[in-house]
């Protein structure tokens, strides 16, 4: 008998459906009744931080979208890190120069909870130009493990996608709206005015702006499915559908500041000749260095 295990290929392997996840109706339920303990608790920018700014956020948290793009993480890795760095923020004040410090380490947390292959400390390290050290990444995983009370299994609007898909007959139109979804999901999670949104209300946004991206006939029906599945208005939808494609636009926009002149930012700030061993080139945003941290 051949016990030798075949598999070569690095890629995502995605289950195969389980009834017992999508046919039945307490699964979504219970996600909507826990979403409300894991949004984070007050405007941190106002009421508990007095150095961090929401542009800064923006820029570390666009570095933690790249970081994992760069390395194909789970989609659901950056919803959930984004998610805990917020609920940190609203608990523990912070110096601006130790934002991506944060960052870095909720990434390391997240992929442990949800990916098969963590990001390795060593490897963030390297993002961050060396700019924290292994030491220090570990002893603030303590610590934001500490602030959270080890409470780690948030609920994020990448949990309501596949809830959503794998219910309504409409979804079988693209192959592509899985994917568009998720994509928005990430791109919502980089938002600091969406902060406090509640995850069901942002997956319900993206679902329906991928639906509407990319001219499915479905589209009227599709919208009344979702509110009524997600129980949410069709007034907040199309609300929040106007947010998510204006923060789409600005992402795509070459004049957009976050996303202005990258090529330059690249080469400008990154050692001549500088790559890191095993890990491809690590670069950080000109933005972050220019926050100063």
């Amino acid at each position: 008998m051949d016990l030798a295990c075949a598999e070569t290929s690095n890629r995502c392997i995605r289950a195969v459906r389980d009834r017992a996840i999508f046919d039945d109706e307490r699964v979504i339920n219970n996600l909507l009744n826990d979403e409300i303990f894991y949004i984070p608790t007050c405007d941190y920018f106002t009421e508990v931080q007095n150095d961090i700014q929401p542009f800064m956020r923006k820029v570390v948290t666009t570095w933690m979208l790249e970081v994992c793009e760069e390395q194909m993480c789970e989609e659901q890795i950056l919803p959930l890190a984004v998610n805990y760095m917020d609920r940190f923020l609203c608990v523990c004040r912070i110096r601006r120069q130790h934002l991506q410090l944060l960052g870095a380490t909720c990434l390391l947390i997240a992929s442990k909870l949800r990916s098969t292959n963590f990001l390795p400390i060593d490897l963030l390290c390297a993002y961050t130009d060396y700019s924290v050290t292994y030491e220090l990444v570990a002893n603030w995983e303590q610590l934001v493990l500490s602030k959270l009370q080890y409470n780690l299994s948030a609920v994020t609007g990448f949990d309501y996608i596949d809830q959503v898909i794998e219910r309504c007959s409409w979804s079988g139109e693209s192959h592509l709206l899985r994917r568009h979804a998720h994509t928005l999901i990430s791109i919502c999670s980089t938002e600091p005015s969406l902060i406090r949104t509640t995850p069901s209300v942002i997956a319900a946004a993206c679902l329906s702006s991928a639906i509407r991206g990319l001219k499915l006939p479905c589209q009227i029906v599709a919208v009344k499915d979702i509110c009524q599945m997600l129980n949410v208005s069709v007034d907040t939808i199309e609300r929040l559908i106007n947010i998510v494609d204006n923060v789409v636009d600005k992402v795509a926009s070459p004049a957009a500041p976050a996303q202005s002149q990258p090529e330059q930012s690249s080469t400008k700030h990154q050692p001549a000749g500088y790559e890191s061993p095993g890990y491809g080139q690590p670069e950080t945003p000109t933005e972050v260095e220019n926050v100063y941290f």
